[in-house]
């Protein structure tokens, strides 16, 4: 989800730009057996979605040509560089500020740069409200979020390994410095790493508090007034949808830290 919203956040500021319209490649959710289309999850605005199958090697070659001749392609230079394995985006691609000449533009890659789209941060930020209906435990837990001295703390699992226990013993007595008396709820997909990286006591897991989808503890991370995050796309949207001004969010110092993390947020 939060690789889709850094790509949507890309291709929105993009065509507001251009005053272009706005069209959604989805074939790789459609085709993956790891990641779903998640973005119809929340009010965003777009023209169009489009989707292929590329199940054998004649569907990709077709999806490949089509969008090599139909669309001026972009491969994100600093994805795409030849050797490079890892994401950085140490260099700005800046042809995604250029306006299109003959053909459409074609963004491929993952766009994970505020430099991007901090202009429209903001209209983002307001569109990302949900598209479906909501439980009452989920209403009411953000109404409470939202309403008390809560901060969000994401411990990432998975296929990247997240900051462990000396980032969060350090991050969580900032915090407390910063907000005395502050509630601590924790989000993680991966609940042993969590138990391992953060103390037994003085902490609440969103885990038992009920039983939520994905997007549902999104949107209930966003509704701490505060929030500690792991070098996560998912947990960094999170804070930047928190509308608290006064809010404190510290992160991890990560690859893509600098790239993601916006003024005032606080990197141990």
């Amino acid at each position: 989800m939060g690789n889709q919203l850094y790509n949507y956040a890309c291709g929105y500021a993009s065509a507001r730009r251009d005053g272009d319209t706005l069209m959604l490649d989805i074939s790789e959710c459609d085709n993956s057996t790891l990641r779903d289309f998640e973005l119809d999850n929340f009010h965003i605005k777009y023209d169009a979605k489009e989707s292929f199958p590329n199940g054998t090697l004649w569907q990709k070659l077709y999806k490949r040509l089509r969008r090599d001749i139909k669309y001026h392609v972009l491969k994100e230079k600093s994805v795409y560089a030849p050797g490079k394995k890892n994401h950085t985006p140490a260099n700005v691609d800046m042809r995604v500020f250029k306006k299109k000449r003959f053909r459409n533009k074609y963004l491929h890659g993952y766009w994970q740069n505020t430099v991007y789209f901090e202009e429209y941060l903001g209209e983002i930020c307001g569109m990302l409200t949900p598209a479906y209906e909501q439980s009452e435990d989920t209403k009411r837990l953000i109404a409470e979020f939202q309403t008390t001295d809560t901060c969000a703390v994401h411990v990432r699992g998975g296929d990247i390994v997240g900051p462990g226990r000396a980032f969060f013993e350090r991050a969580l007595a900032r915090m407390r410095q910063e907000r005395p008396g502050v509630r601590f709820i924790v989000f993680t997909n991966d609940m042993e790493s969590a138990k391992a990286a953060l103390p037994k006591e003085g902490i609440s897991y969103i885990a038992d508090m009920g039983a939520f989808s994905d997007v549902d503890e999104f949107f209930l991370m966003a509704a701490c007034r505060n929030q500690i995050i792991s070098n996560s796309t998912y947990s960094t949207w999170a804070a930047y949808l928190n509308p608290n001004e006064e809010k404190v969010v510290i992160m991890p110092e990560h690859e893509l830290g600098e790239y993601l993390r916006l003024p005032g947020w606080i990197v141990l």
